[in-house]
Parts: structure tokens; sequence; C-alpha cells
């Protein structure tokens, strides 16, 4: 199994990270495209199809979990920045919702790839308590710093994440 310093932190701060990417996405195209369930129904959705698409065919392939964080953070990025330019123009929606099944293709792969260093109940208690941390903190962060806490808190985050996640293969190699 895995090193006990790594062991609770680094699948929590996965989850952080996509719960403040989720937030980020909902709100942003509440704000921009529209404010309906239908928005909502397509940030779940289109997550929730990215991240089986994720776990089922991306994983199998040999994209590591950096190459996916980086494709999920361009894709978030994409959305925001399209979403600035033609604001509630909905005629973009399949744009958005592409962008958001490539933002949750990188969940997917996390848990496919963590699948053989963790339990999957104890990866999934992990990682949902960071996530559900994640959705309060970017709502929060979001009501008290405005829309730049979207940017930069997703960022700040990602940074912590591909470091950790360097300190995490290390480890698993020195294990070895």
């Amino acid at each position: 199994m895995l090193s006990s310093r790594y062991y609770p932190l680094y699948p929590s701060l996965v989850g952080l990270l996509l719960g403040l990417l989720q937030t980020g996405l909902y709100l942003q195209l509440s704000f921009t495209l529209s404010s309906s369930i239908g928005t909502y129904l397509l940030v779940t959705l289109c997550w929730l199809l990215g991240s089986a698409i994720g776990a089922l065919w991306v994983s199998r392939s040999e994209m590591s979990l950096r190459v996916g964080l980086i494709l999920a953070l361009i894709a978030y990025a994409a959305c925001g920045w399209f979403l600035s330019l033609a604001p509630f123009e909905s005629s973009r929606w399949i744009l958005y919702a592409f962008l958001v099944i490539l933002t949750g293709l990188y969940p997917g792969l996390f848990f496919a790839r963590m699948a053989p260093y963790y339990r999957a109940r104890t990866l999934f208690f992990l990682e949902n308590n960071g996530f559900i941390l994640g959705l309060a903190a970017g709502t929060l962060l979001f009501m008290i710093a405005g829309r730049a806490i979207l940017w930069l808190a997703p960022a700040v985050v990602a940074m912590v994440v591909l470091l950790w996640d360097e300190l995490f293969l290390r480890s698993l190699s020195a294990e070895k």
C-alpha cells in the first residue's frame, strides 16, 4: 500500500480541486449563459459523462494524471474564455457541454489510476470530503472575492496537486 504521509491528503486535495472546478463551471455558466435548471444539468451530466469516459476509456491509454489535469484546466479556462467572449449566447451550449466533458475526464482518470493504491471506499471517502470542501469553499470564496476567485483558486490548488503528484509518484517508485 501507500506511504502513510500521502495516504489521506492526496485524494482529498484532488477532491478539493474537483469541487472548485465544478463550482466554477456552474457559477460561470449560470451567470453568463443561463441560470436555469438546464445549466445545472449541463454541468452535472456532462461532468459525469466525462468521468465515465475517463474511467472506462482514457484510463486504458497512456495518458498520465498530469496530462489529464492539464487538459481539464485548459478546458475549464476555455469555457470561461468563450463565456466572456459571447455572454448569454445560448447557441454555444454544445461547446460548453464538450468542455465540461473534457474537464470531467480527469476525475475518471484519477479514480482509475488510484484504484491500485487505495481501497475503493477509502478513495471515494477521501476524495468526496475534499470535493464537498471544494464546493463550499468555491461558493464562499466567490461570494467574498468575486469572479476572479473562479480562476485563481483552481489554478493555485492545481499547482499544489501537480507538485504533490510529483512527490506521490516518487514515493511510489521508492517503495518498489
